[in-house]
């Protein structure tokens, strides 16, 4: 079945733009995952992406060491008390530019003040320079100019806001269409 979607595309272009959030109540640790961790990894994608029909959700263990095997990617596991509860992915591209390719919270720690904390702390490792690499185009310790980060109205609810309460602009909006069960693209 067909739907309409629509996909933000939001930016910010210098970290003096970050809007932080109050810390979170709960604990949140950062633990940066490699190749040993795709499984980790791919349980809490699938937690967070499941209820948005990520188009992820279907690719095999060997996409997703593909994945993360690319050039300028840095991922974490977001784990609250000692149990995963999120996590992100960043992507180091030409131009100075780092994306945001997946955030996200399990359903469960939704509405807990988690969000927004650990945006602040994923938008700051963003914009440390980039580990760089000659295939992913960009340089190592290269000064970042801008991080992007896309969305749409088939993710989360608060996604979008949460972007733009941490200081990310919207840039463009473009209409999607797309077969049900499949979210935007990441």
């Amino acid at each position: 079945m067909l739907t309409h979607d629509v996909v933000y595309h939001l930016e910010m272009t210098s970290l003096a733009e970050l809007r932080p959030a109050r810390p979170s109540r709960a604990a949140v640790r950062l633990r940066e995952i490699g190749l040993a961790d795709v499984r980790d990894f791919r349980e809490i994608h699938d937690r967070v992406g499941g209820p948005h029909g990520w188009p992820s959700l279907t690719w095999p263990e060997s996409r997703w060491r593909e994945h993360l095997a690319r050039p300028g990617v840095r991922a974490w596991i977001a784990e609250v008390d000692g149990r995963p509860a999120g996590f992100a992915q960043l992507q180091a591209q030409p131009g100075h530019t780092v994306e945001i390719e997946y955030f996200g919270l399990a359903p469960e720690y939704v509405g807990h003040g988690i969000g927004g904390h650990l945006l602040t702390l994923i938008t700051r490792l963003a914009w440390e320079p980039a580990p760089g690499g000659e295939e992913s185009g960009v340089e190592s310790g290269e000064e970042i100019r801008r991080v992007r980060v896309r969305t749409s109205r088939s993710d989360h609810p608060h996604a979008r806001a949460n972007y733009q309460a941490r200081g990310f602009r919207l840039t463009r909006e473009e209409p999607w269409e797309r077969e049900f069960g499949i979210a935007a693209p990441h």
